[in-house]
């Protein structure tokens, strides 16, 4: 946490993440058992600061800014990178967070960010170095974009999957890249792609 946010600063800027819209000197001094005056000037300190956006009456809500989210870590986790190509390692914790973009992208609790590496996803304009926002899941829909651990290995890929019969078919989007097949009982679905950022414009699933 920044030095310039003392504990009172940080519970007024986490009151008002909490209140939204209704994120008022008042409503923030009831909620927190402090005074309005002490909010009031708290909140004066938090705009110069570049905490709190201006005000554009006396009764405005108090609104956070960008650097109040990173701050106060809101945002959506990032577990590392997701291969397109040949599969990577899939990694389990989070390494950090971007700034909330939960609102823009329709974002759920529990859904995360991998970043791509590789082209085989490529025609449906998921490119190299671009983000998807997977949903967790452990079944899809044939002709899904689904996150697959691959059987065997403690690697993952992001590719179409589809079944027949026995076996699960992981599908690229890239005619120069191979299908892989796997016995359905060998493969484990750890989520859905809902949406993808990047080079190009986003693109977001129709089902959510």
């Amino acid at each position: 946490m920044p030095p310039d946010l003392t504990p009172t600063r940080t519970r007024i800027l986490s009151a008002a993440l909490q209140l939204g819209s209704g994120a008022t000197l008042r409503t923030i001094a009831q909620k927190l058992g402090l005074t309005h005056e002490a909010v009031r000037q708290q909140a004066k300190i938090l705009r110069d600061l570049g905490y709190l956006e201006p005000a554009a009456t006396r009764f405005a809500p108090l609104t956070l800014t960008e650097r109040a989210r990173t701050s106060l870590g809101v945002g959506i986790p990032i577990y590392g990178q997701i291969a397109a190509g040949r599969p990577i390692l899939a990694e389990q914790a989070p390494d950090h967070t971007t700034p909330s973009l939960d609102a823009l992208l329709g974002v759920r609790e529990g859904d995360f960010l991998l970043e791509v590496r590789g082209d085989s996803m490529t025609g449906i304009g998921v490119m190299n170095g671009d983000w998807v926002l997977v949903r967790p899941a452990t079944t899809v829909t044939d002709g899904e974009v689904a996150v697959v651990l691959v059987p065997g290995e403690n690697t993952a890929t992001l590719k179409r999957l589809y079944h027949f019969g026995d076996d699960v078919v992981l599908m690229s989007e890239n005619p120069d890249m191979p299908r892989m097949t796997f016995p359905a009982a060998d493969v484990q679905v750890q989520g859905r792609m809902v949406a993808r950022f990047g080079h190009a414009a986003p693109r977001v699933s129709a089902r959510r």
